[in-house]
């Protein structure tokens, strides 16, 4: 009889838009945007990233930078809806530099 300690935990299970199969490894690489409607996520397993040169979106300067903001301005009690400390503030510029180059 099988042990929840004697069988192996299921791999990971996604789908990779670039060689359009099932994968273990897919992580997400772009977000499209749509002007109505719900966006839509393109994921790419590990092999298709480095043949392509994909980079996974965690990883991507602008949702770094974005988030490095975000935490910043939730913490923050010089940060509010009317204005940003020089932190926040200069996080906000980095982002918008970021975003500007993808």
């Amino acid at each position: 009889m099988a042990t929840p300690s004697s069988t192996a935990a299921p791999a990971p299970f996604g789908w990779c838009h670039w060689h359009q199969g099932p994968s273990g490894t897919a992580v997400m690489v772009d977000i499209v945007e749509q002007n109505s409607g719900p966006g839509a996520a393109l994921y790419a397993c590990a092999p298709c990233r480095d043949q392509r040169g994909l980079t996974p979106v965690a990883q991507q300067a602008h949702e770094a930078a974005y988030r490095d903001y975000l935490i910043h301005t939730t913490d923050c009690a010089g940060c509010s809806r009317l204005g940003r400390c020089d932190v926040g503030g200069r996080l906000r510029d980095i982002y918008q530099k970021a975003l500007d180059a993808a």
